[in-house]
């Protein structure tokens, strides 16, 4: 599929640049010292609408128009930025990425062919994006890469968080942020664009090509599709509509500080969790059993670790310990996990009674295992990646501010 679509492109590229590559052209913005011309802004915009399915009416093309001279902006700075790193990004490269975009998407490479035919739409203006998208990653990650650290705790809390929600519902979802821009009027401006969405998604356009062209949230680059997420790790005003929408639909406008979201539920799960420890055991035997008791929490106090249990039981030769190995949450029988759930990592929990004296179990480790819970190391790059994002929208940002942006 990814060939045929790879080969497609060639083709179009060679025709397209005869096409196209004559003709003069006005000034639509001038970005420091670039020119973005209306031959551009008419290719994008006709992109845009080729390609979602927005409108052909009046008020829907003023809105493509807004959103592709913003993008092409956008571009601009980031390909200027990218000069100053000396970057070269190969055609092949290029038509491999535009390949993938198209082939995730879902979407036949003939029908992308056809509509941008019929338009008249360069390929070009695919390719330029994509251009832009792969310099401005590759600056990201040379920028930012090698300063962010996620720190233990962060990981430790993240999965504490999760595996609180372990038994909660899992939800896909893809999202759309229409940020409130005073060049877009605001947040009513802002709610008219995502009302206008929802209006193009119930009418068949893509959401995952919606999002790439009209989304401000980083995650626009992957269609919107931010993946599975847990119940809570969103932010509470997505979370409470996600509750209560079935799988395949979209939402209303959801209102947050500073725009407004438009999400879709593509799945929702239940995961299935257990907790996996890794146990010793202490033992006295003892015919009376609050001797052995009171003997055992003495001992607690003495020991250091799982590692050291036995040299610091070598002394005491009326202690046994065994190794208990690993064993699941919903192996243990009730008494014992009501122990060992309050017991801290590598310390002796309090003592059980036995016929023939008294036991208390050492906590070596804890895991929350299932099909849902992420490793360390999976949760380590989804904090990188959060991270990343923040982190390139806050760049961008500042090189707009700085930027001289002219709109003719």
């Amino acid at each position: 599929m990814l060939k045929k679509i790879y080969t497609l492109l060639s083709m179009m590229l060679m025709l397209t640049t005869n096409s196209f590559g004559q003709s003069g052209h006005g000034i639509a913005a001038v970005v420091n010292n670039d020119i973005v011309t209306t031959h551009d802004l008419r290719q994008r915009t006709l992109f845009m609408i080729a390609t979602t399915g927005v409108k052909r009416d009046e008020e829907s093309i003023s809105r493509a128009q807004q959103q592709a001279l913003r993008n092409l902006v956008d571009e601009h700075i980031q390909l200027q930025e990218s000069d100053k790193y000396d970057q070269s990004i190969s055609d092949e490269e290029i038509n491999q990425s535009v390949a993938r975009l198209i082939g995730r998407n879902g979407i036949d490479p003939n029908e992308i062919v056809g509509r941008l035919a019929e338009v008249g739409v360069s390929i070009e203006t695919l390719r330029d994006q994509v251009r832009s998208e792969i310099a401005w990653q590759r600056i990201i990650n040379g920028l930012y890469g090698s300063r962010v650290r996620i720190s233990d705790a962060q990981i430790n809390e993240t999965l504490k968080r999760l595996t609180a929600n372990a038994s909660k519902p899992n939800y896909r979802v893809a999202e759309i942020f229409i940020e409130a821009t005073p060049e877009i009027g605001g947040m009513p401006g802002a709610m008219q664009g995502a009302e206008a969405m929802i209006e193009q998604i119930n009418e068949g356009a893509p959401f995952p090509l919606l999002a790439q062209q009209f989304s401000s949230s980083p995650t626009s680059a992957n269609g919107g599709d931010v993946g599975w997420v847990a119940e809570g790790e969103l932010r509470p005003e997505i979370d409470r509509t996600i509750k209560t929408m079935e799988e395949g639909s979209v939402s209303t406008p959801i209102t947050v500080p500073g725009g407004v979201y438009v999400v879709a539920l593509i799945g929702k799960k239940i995961s299935i969790a257990d907790t996996l420890y890794k146990l010793k055991q202490v033992r006295i035997d003892n015919e009376d059993i609050n001797t052995s008791k009171t003997q055992l929490i003495e001992l607690s106090k003495t020991l250091n670790s799982c590692d050291t249990l036995k040299s610091d039981l070598k002394n005491t030769k009326e202690v046994k310990q065994v190794d208990m190995g690993e064993m699941k949450a919903s192996e243990l029988t009730e008494e014992i996990l009501t122990v060992i759930e309050n017991t801290e990592i590598n310390t002796l929990g309090l003592p059980i009674e036995l016929p023939t004296g008294a036991v208390s179990i050492m906590v070596c480790s804890k895991e929350i295992t299932g099909s849902d819970i992420p490793t360390r190391e999976e949760i380590e790059d989804r904090l990188m990646d959060q991270q990343l994002a923040q982190a390139s929208k806050r760049h961008l940002r500042d090189l707009r501010r700085q930027a001289t942006i002219v709109v003719r």
